[in-house]
């Protein structure tokens, strides 16, 4: 497909998970922005499908619309069908980015308490945005999830603002500006949830820092009911180590069906 055509199929599908003409005029505005803004613009409200007509917040000029689109039109926020269909009361996400996910799950569970984790300053700025509707029963927390207390460097892999990695700083970086703190999944769900009680479903999207996380292990499986794990084959790590990992940690996991080749699915023994 040519450069062209990418363009042309891009753009029909961002304006097809708009709703109404309201929500096709705002994302025509937001296509009309050119990248390299720094999504210095303010955010716009788009309408989308994907949340009923109500809106999501996007920076001009960035990959929030694809993001938000790609998620919710095809429900690549929910947990396994199995745990889908229940009240759900306790749900987080680790990788939150600009909140798309995390606000179709508010929406989708309106019992549930959620948490967002998001390294990106900038991201979690968005995410606040979105998930101020649903005041506390959302927190969001900036950190970035590793397998040790440390200092992370956040940096884009190529993906724009939801495909961002974290490294541990090095010593000559130790006092550089903009370093995040390094949380591990015990310690986020801990402080959102000090009692231990479950967690009926976690969604991870860290851009390959996951296979570092998992290995590491931590109280967290004998808590969290289900996952849903993005899969980071240009990162090395694909579905086979991805359900390793999560057998291991004592899950029954297997690929989703939808879309193909991106996500892995996990419940608790």
């Amino acid at each position: 497909m040519s450069a062209l055509s990418e363009r042309a199929a891009r753009v029909s599908r961002l304006l097809r998970g708009a709703s109404g003409a309201r929500g096709k005029i705002a994302a025509a505005k937001v296509l009309a922005s050119r990248r390299g803004s720094g999504g210095q613009a303010s955010p716009v409200a788009v309408p989308l499908k994907g949340l009923g007509g109500d809106v999501i917040y996007v920076r001009p000029g960035t990959s929030d619309l694809d993001n938000a689109v790609d998620y919710l039109s095809l429900d690549i926020h929910l947990p396994p069908p199995e745990i889908a269909a229940q009240d759900l009361r306790r749900v987080a996400e680790i990788g939150t980015n600009m909140g798309a996910a995390l606000t179709g799950l508010a929406r989708a569970y309106p019992s549930a308490e959620l948490l967002g984790v998001e390294p990106d300053p900038g991201n979690l700025a968005v995410a606040e945005l979105n998930v101020a509707r649903f005041g506390a029963r959302v927190k969001l927390t900036r950190a970035g999830i590793w397998d040790e207390d440390c200092r992370l460097v956040v940096e884009e892999a190529g993906a724009h603002e939801h495909g961002l990695v974290v490294r541990p700083a090095t010593e000559d970086e130790a006092d550089s500006e903009g370093l995040v703190e390094a949380r591990t999944i015990d310690s986020v769900l801990g402080e959102r949830w000090p009692d231990d009680g479950p967690v009926d479903y976690l969604h991870v999207s860290i851009e390959g820092s996951e296979p570092r996380v998992f290995a590491g292990g931590g109280s967290w499986p004998s808590r969290v009911r289900s996952l849903r794990v993005e899969i980071h084959p240009y990162f090395g790590y694909g579905a086979d180590e991805c359900i390793g990992q999560l057998e291991a940690l004592g899950y029954r996991a297997w690929v989703a069906p939808s879309p193909p080749d991106k996500w892995v699915f996990a419940i608790k023994r």
